[in-house]
């Protein structure tokens, strides 16, 4: 049997970046070196809070956009859009929050209302 040909390796060639705001495909940079798609390149990337607390500065490189942390470092740009989603999750948590307190009011007021037991022995109810 023969070997079967082997394809050439193309490094780079197929890599796609998508935009951070819709997910569509990234066609246009913004002024800051953002990947965006057509429709969102005038926009800018919200403030993002590092895991630690501080702030992330938005930078551009060699490899693309990335985000620096005064107290953790460099930190990729995916990682960076991660921290943003767990931001805004704790955010809606907090509102959740907020609306079960509400709740918690109402069942807490009907777990206080007094509960009377009728057992055999009380011949008043069972005349």
């Amino acid at each position: 049997m023969a070997p079967r040909f082997q394809r050439r390796r193309t490094y780079g060639v197929s890599k796609t970046s998508n935009c951070p705001f819709c997910g569509k495909i990234a066609i246009a940079t913004t002024k800051e070196g953002l990947n965006v798609c057509r429709n969102h390149k005038g926009s800018k990337l919200e403030v993002i809070k590092c895991t630690c607390k501080s702030w992330l500065e938005q930078k551009v490189g060699k490899f693309g956009p990335y985000f620096h942390c005064i107290n953790c470092g460099n930190i990729n740009f995916a990682k960076a859009m991660e921290m943003k989603s767990m931001m805004l999750e704790k955010d809606f948590r907090k509102e959740d929050k907020k609306d079960s307190s509400q709740y918690s009011r109402s069942v807490n007021s009907y777990k206080r209302k007094k509960v009377i037991e009728i057992t055999t022995d009380d011949w008043e109810y069972f005349n």
